[in-house]
C-alpha cells in the first residue's frame, strides 16, 4: 500500500529557485533578502537576492528564491547531549 501523503521529514531543493520543507519547523524571521527556520534538529539560515514564502502550512512550507546566495543548516545540540 502506498502511502498518499509524505509523512517523514524532507527538504527538496528544485532548480537553486524552490526549497520544500515537510516536517516540524518553527518560523523565526523573513525578510525580502532572507528567512530563517529552526527544522527538526537545524537552525536553518537562507539568504537570496528576494526571498518569497509561498506557501506556510502547520508542516509544510514552501519557499521561492531569486539569486540563491547561501544556505546555511547548522545542527542544534542540547547541553545534555554529546557529540561524537
Amino acid at each position: 500500500m502506498k502511502k498518499l501523503f509524505q509523512t517523514d521529514p524532507l527538504i527538496e531543493m528544485i532548480n537553486c529557485r524552490q526549497l520544500r520543507i515537510i516536517g516540524t519547523y518553527k518560523f523565526l524571521e523573513a525578510s525580502e533578502k532572507h528567512c530563517s527556520f529552526l527544522y527538526e534538529d537545524f537552525s536553518v539560515l537562507i539568504k537570496a537576492k528576494r526571498v518569497h514564502i509561498d506557501v506556510l502550512k502547520e508542516e509544510e512550507f514552501i519557499i521561492h528564491v531569486e539569486e540563491l546566495l547561501n544556505i546555511e543548516m547548522k545542527r542544534q545540540v542540547s547541553p545534555y547531549e554529546k557529540i561524537r
